[in-house]
């Protein structure tokens, strides 16, 4: 299965779908799956970008570097995340790029300042951990990262979430206690349900989940990649993920 044909059933709203049943993915567009000069077997990949995932998409980003915005590799300290997302889950996961062994602190606030909590992190991810208050439905939060030595990439601008309230809650409940089970196609059907949504860090919590459980299965990594595609900051873990299919 070929990268550009995964980008554009994504775009069609239903890429995260089809392995589910061994349905074949939808024809490609012939202009979309040229090959690259110089490259064999590798089809050139198109980058659909869908709206919704980033609810402040034409703001200016701490994840936006120069014109290509390509954040992994730059040596600058990147929130990998969009720069205003929803989210469903009350204790999401949070990525950045910078010094995989570098000191920092976690700080998440709610917009009216009533809330604030921070948590010292050695590495480049936090799962926001059962011991912190949880956030609440309806909730807007700003996140960010501070490095804790001064030889570090200074930190970005904070990102914001939007946590997930009712009705859209209760319909998101619903359709994810239709898609229960342990398997890599009951997980992709979980993981469609949350890109519908356009739940950008639930959507990669679950691929996460998926690939370390299921690590040589290529589709999650295609469909990972279709999700990292969504964002400028992450288009390079998208190429990663790509990198993965055969």
């Amino acid at each position: 299965m070929n990268r550009s044909l995964i980008a554009l059933v994504a775009a069609g709203c239903a890429s995260l779908a089809f392995a589910q049943s061994g349905q074949s993915a939808p024809a490609g567009n012939p202009s979309t799956t040229q090959s690259q000069p110089g490259s064999s077997n590798r089809p050139k990949r198109a980058q659909a970008q869908l709206t919704g995932f980033d609810l402040a998409p034409d703001k200016a980003s701490a994840n936006q570097i120069g014109g290509a915005s390509r954040g992994v590799g730059s040596g600058k300290l990147v929130l990998l995340a969009p720069h205003k997302g929803r989210v469903y889950s009350l204790r999401p996961s949070f990525w950045w790029q910078g010094d995989a062994n570098g000191s920092y602190t976690f700080h998440i606030q709610d917009v009216a300042g009533q809330f604030t909590w921070d948590r010292p992190v050695t590495g480049l991810e936090l799962t926001y951990p059962a011991d912190a208050p949880p956030l609440m439905p309806g909730g807007t939060y700003l996140w960010r990262i501070t490095p804790d030595s001064s030889l570090l990439a200074p930190p970005p601008a904070a990102a914001m979430i939007v946590v997930v309230a009712d009705p859209d809650r209760s319909q998101i409940d619903a359709a994810l206690a239709q898609a229960q089970g342990s398997d890599a196609d009951a997980g992709i059907a979980r993981a469609k349900i949350l890109f519908d949504h356009r739940l950008w860090y639930d959507t990669v919590m679950e691929y996460d989940a998926l690939i370390t459980q299921y690590p040589n299965d290529s589709r999650l990594y295609s469909l990972r990649g279709a999700v990292y595609d969504q964002i400028p900051a992450t288009q390079t873990l998208a190429d990663a993920d790509y990198s993965h299919v055969k």
